[in-house]
Formats: structure tokens, sequence, C-alpha cells
């Protein structure tokens, strides 16, 4: 009796899918966590994606998926058979949003791009995350597709598995050479990326402060001093330079604890592969160059010239 109950009910089902109007426009419905499968049976009928949420639903209780929706963003369209719609529904969400990470971005840009973008729910766990984590300057700045109402776990995850691809086992050996960490490169490349402005500079840069380390100078770096206030200014005064803080590099010897920013591959590889210039010293130049000298005294000479 109950197969030939669910042999009726299954043609039943059939017929109204097979017989629904020919199919119309395509729609974005978002499907949220927590909604149930009547609730969803009505917001597709209410977006015309179905003619009747009653038999839709049942029909999802007969193949076993009334349970097995998954939440997000579908691109669906009008009148659509019910065989397909549940394809759909059970497979995932396929609607993307594609959002561009630019290199230098911090951790908390990132996770301001990504929440207001909609990716996220919410940018303090985003965070909470990468600094358990340990994944500052590991998020590699590139353009991606996520999922609305993607894990924190999954999207760090794409970005992790991404600065992976990034990083070659060629770099790892040249890191060995150098005496580095992974860690280590990345906090120098980061630093690379906030000061150079003039791509063909980043190898110069990273010539001088693999030389400072080396000599166990301080590096100085006015970016690790931005990072330390929290925020950008156009100028540092001395009062700025004298933050108590680890990332203060005028005032800590060597490199930062962490990376300041997520570096590209061009500052990872400078890092890498610093330039043998002998240059020990720089400054910025109103245009974002820099001017560079060997020695203490050239550095203020050139400095000097410039104000007259």
């Amino acid at each position: 009796m109950k197969t030939i109950k669910f042999i009726a009910v299954s043609a039943l089902l059939f017929s109204v899918s097979a017989c629904a109007r020919r199919a119309g426009d395509t729609r974005d419905i978002e499907i949220r966590k927590g909604m149930s499968a009547r609730r969803i049976s009505y917001l597709l009928e209410e977006e015309n994606i179905i003619s009747s949420s009653r038999f839709f639903l049942l029909y999802m209780k007969i193949t076993g998926d009334a349970g097995n929706i998954l939440a997000g963003v579908y691109r669906l369209r009008e009148n659509m058979r019910f065989s397909s719609l549940r394809r759909k529904l059970t497979t995932g969400p396929n609607v993307l949003i594609r959002v561009s990470i630019p290199e230098g971005f911090t951790a908390e840009q990132i996770a301001a791009r990504l929440y207001r973008e909609g990716v996220i729910d919410s940018r303090e766990e985003f965070m909470e995350y990468v600094l358990d984590r340990n994944l500052r300057g590991f998020l590699f700045p590139d353009t991606y597709d996520f999922f609305p109402g993607e894990s924190i776990r999954s999207v760090a995850g794409k970005m992790r598995a991404r600065f992976q691809a990034e990083f070659t086992d060629e770099y790892r050996s040249r890191a060995e050479e150098l005496g580095m960490s992974v860690s280590e490169v990345i906090t120098l490349a980061s630093i690379i990326e906030r000061e150079a402005r003039v791509p063909e500079e980043r190898t110069v840069i990273s010539g001088v402060f693999h030389r400072r380390l080396r000599k166990r100078m301080y590096l100085e770096s006015c970016a690790t001093v931005q990072f330390a206030l929290g925020e950008h200014r156009d100028r540092l005064t001395y009062a700025d330079l004298e933050i108590d803080s680890p990332y203060n590099t005028y005032r800590r010897f060597g490199l930062p604890p962490t990376p300041i920013c997520s570096p590209g591959s061009e500052s990872i590889k400078a890092a890498l592969y610093p330039d043998d210039s002998g240059y020990l010293f720089f400054f910025a130049l109103e245009d974002g160059s820099h001017e560079f000298s060997k020695t203490y005294r050239e550095h203020l000479n050139k400095q000097m010239l410039l104000r007259r």
C-alpha cells in the first residue's frame, strides 16, 4: 500500500513539475541559514520559481532532501522543474561575490572589505580567526570568488592556499639560504610592500633592510610605526617615533613580530633577492620615490640639499 502511495504521489509531483509554465526570467534568491524547508518553499513560490509550495515541499520530503537545502544565494529561473531545483538547492549556492584584495592591505582592511562586500558577517570574528592562526601577511592579495555567507574558515583558507601556491619550493630553499624562516621573509616583504611606491625600488629597499639586519642596526621603517599607531599619517612626528610598540623599528632591533600587511608577489621576491648596491639609508621624496645613500653623512647631506 505504501509503495502504491509513493508511486502515485511521485507521479503527481512529476506531472506538476513537467507541466509547469515555460521557464521565465532568472533572479537571485537568498536562502538564509536556519530557514525551514517549508519557509523556503513559500519563498520560492512568492518569487515565482515554483507554482506550488505545497507540492514542492512534499516532493522534497519524498526525495529525502527537505533537510539538505544549503544556505546561500542562488540564481534561479522562474517556473523551474522540481528535479532541477532540488539538484541546485542541494548542491550549493551558484552566485559568487568577486572581491579584489590589493597588495599591501592589512588584515583589518581585508576584513573590512570582505564585510562590505557581503562575504562575511563579522569583521571582529574574522580578525579573531586571523590572529588565532597567525595569518597576518599570509592572506594573499588577489581577486577571489566567494559565496555569500561563506564560512570565515573557508574564506581565509582560500587566501592562505593562494599564498602557499605563490611561495614555491624555490622560495623556501632561498629562505633557507638566507637563514630566514618563511614568516621572517613575509614580514620583511610586508615592510617592503608598504615602503616601496616605485616598483623598481623594491629590491633596493630590500637590500637596505638586509644589510641593516646583518649589522644589527635599527630598520627605522616608517611603515612599521604607522602600523604601530593603527592609522595612516602623512607625516610622522618625533613623538610618533617614540611609541612603545614591538612594531616600532626605530626603537626595537630586528623585524617586527608579525607582517604588517599582505605583500604581493613582487615584494616577496624582493625580500628573497635583495640588490647588492651597498646602500644603508634612504628617505622618501615627494613623488613617492626614494633617495638612497651608503653612509649616514651622505644621507644627511642629501636631506640638507633638498631643504635649501
